[in-house]
């Protein structure tokens, strides 16, 4: 028979089909050849010629091995773990020759100052000449930033759905935080409310009786004598003159030594600067004048155990200083102003600065060139105007100890975890802005003092203590009572919580009023203004003294300092 042609447009990649019999061509079977372009189909006769034979067969017929014939036909079909081990290999090759690049030799593995990988002899090659750019990003580059990359390979890990989770998680943190303000704040508000509405009913109730006694023409209590009687609570001693210029702002008292300080400026002009006079308590005299700071002083706190004073001041410095010789034994130098200080409670050797930035730092009397912690960020950076240390009250509930940390805008407190400086911190349910804090060590209760602002729009001052939550065991600030003073307040003054010394089982709010022209003094038991101390100037700051087994009340002004005692009738 002769050998049948046939023919298609389609190219196709070069395959062979081999007969069983590779040696012998001239059997019944038929060899198909696919060739780009066109395809012959070949059929031999039982007996051909010698001339159709040399026709027939192609000259570079040679006896094809069937691995090879199969491996050319597993190439043309890529499936998916094809594609896959296709993407390792891109992972391996360079880029620029798209051969497998080494971890030796001239093809090592070698990056650019952009990031991109290459062979070594191949970027070598394109980075000669002048404007030498990288193939990938087009960056500059130059030869000398060809670094060597140490790895037998290298892969990419896709972890962009990984970042985005934990990017939701953060969000969704921050928004379950804002929620649980958002509710101590609305619970702190519905508590004030509650409470203002009970003291409305109770004056309702004592107007309608007083009102009923006044018709019936039962005995009237006469004004003027209740009102004598009420400010009989504490009475005026001593007025003392510190400086007749003006700008004392801090006092404060040490029981140990029977000594009162004073802060104010120098009046020495040849030696400008702040520090603190020194009064004998015994004599209620001035006594010498101790310059420590160059500019105002913001704080100041005694140690409990023995002469040194803490002066915090806006010249970027927080000082220690021992009285009974007046020198300055250590200076710690800050980046920015320090605005309050305060000894730790339960280890003398460690107190905390508050700084105008709104960090606060842990110092260490023992280190003497640095602070030996910074304390969690929270909240705003506004200034940190006070901070009051609370106690181990029992060694089996320590949890309650901790600094509380008032800024002007936020008010947190700061729960010991251990030794070492961790703590957590829990927000405190109350409305800026805050001026003061004030401690009271024995019962762990302390005050919170806010100047007016469009929530509420007097001064407040807010008794809290801390507890544990019943549902979770978590630590919860329960305010216990809330005051309400003036409606203006234009210093930045300091309020004082201190035991009552007629009822040790309560305690005495005592805080500067502006629209009052002096102090007033409450019971935090019942809320009510038990005395009103008169001054020819706002009261900036408060303090008690303790002499003779007598209570006293210092109030101190701009320029004076009153000493008011406690009248035990």
């Amino acid at each position: 028979d002769e050998g049948e042609l046939e023919t298609d447009d389609e190219d196709y990649l070069p395959v062979i089909e081999l007969s069983d019999n590779e040696s012998d061509h001239s059997d019944g079977n038929s060899v198909r050849v696919r060739a780009a372009g066109a395809r012959t189909l070949l059929r031999s006769s039982p007996e051909p010629d010698s001339d159709s034979r040399e026709a027939d067969v192609p000259a570079h017929s040679t006896p094809v091995n069937h691995d090879v014939a199969r491996a050319s036909s597993q190439r043309r079909t890529v499936g998916p773990k094809g594609a896959e081990n296709s993407m390792d290999e891109d992972g391996q090759n360079c880029t620029i020759c798209f051969e497998p690049w080494t971890n030796s030799s001239e093809h090592r593995l070698v990056s650019l100052r952009c990031g991109h990988l290459f062979g070594r002899s191949c970027i070598t090659r394109w980075l000669k000449g002048q404007n030498a750019r990288c193939p990938q990003c087009n960056a500059r580059a130059r030869k000398s930033e060809i670094r060597n990359i140490y790895a037998k390979s290298v892969k990419a890990l896709d972890s962009s759905e990984r970042d985005k989770a934990l990017e939701e998680l953060q969000k969704e943190r921050e928004t379950r935080r804002r929620v649980e303000m958002d509710y101590a704040r609305e619970k702190l508000s519905h508590m004030m409310a509650l409470q203002e509405c009970e003291r409305l009913k109770k004056e309702l109730i004592e107007t309608t009786k007083l009102l009923q006694e006044y018709r019936s023409g039962s005995k009237l209590m006469d004004l003027s004598q209740a009102a004598k009687k009420n400010s009989s609570i504490f009475s005026l001693e001593k007025s003392i003159e510190i400086f007749k210029n003006g700008g004392c702002r801090i006092v404060d008292v040490c029981d140990l030594l029977g000594l009162i300080l004073v802060s104010q400026p120098t009046n020495n002009d040849m030696f400008p600067g702040h520090g603190f006079r020194k009064i004998a308590a015994q004599e209620m005299k001035l006594a010498e004048f101790v310059l420590v700071h160059q500019k105002p002083i913001k704080d100041m706190a005694f140690h409990s155990q023995d002469g040194l004073v803490l002066t915090a001041s806006l010249d970027k410095n927080v000082k220690i200083t021992y009285v009974l010789t007046n020198s300055v034994v250590q200076t710690y130098s800050l980046d920015c102003d320090a605005w309050s200080c305060a000894w730790d409670s339960d280890d003398p050797m460690y107190f905390y600065g508050g700084l105008r930035n709104g960090g606060v730092l842990l110092f260490d009397i023992r280190v003497t060139s640095r602070s030996v912690n910074e304390l969690p960020r929270f909240g705003s950076n506004t200034p940190v105007v006070a901070i009051q240390c609370l106690r181990k009250l029992s060694l089996s509930n320590p949890s309650k100890s901790g600094p509380v940390v008032g800024k002007l805008s936020d008010c947190s407190f700061y729960q010991k975890l251990d030794e070492v400086g961790d703590y957590k911190i829990l927000p405190l349910p109350c409305f800026g802005p805050f001026t003061s804090l004030s401690s009271e060590l024995t019962s762990g209760h302390f005050l919170i003092s806010c100047r007016p602002s469009v929530k509420q729009p007097r001064v407040s001052h807010m008794v809290c203590e801390l507890g544990c939550d019943k549902e979770n065991g978590d630590l919860i600030c329960n305010p216990v009572q809330t005051i309400l003073g003036g409606r203006t307040q234009l210093q930045l003054t300091r309020s004082k919580l201190l035991p009552n010394p007629a009822d040790p089982s309560s305690l005495l709010i005592c805080a500067g009023d502006e629209d009052s022209h002096g102090a007033l003094v409450w019971n935090s038991s019942n809320g009510e203004c038990i005395d009103k101390l008169r001054t020819e100037s706002p009261v900036l700051d408060l303090a008690e003294l303790k002499m003779n087994q007598k209570s006293y009340l210092l109030a101190l002004t701009e320029k004076t300092l009153k000493v008011y005692g406690w009248n035990c009738s």
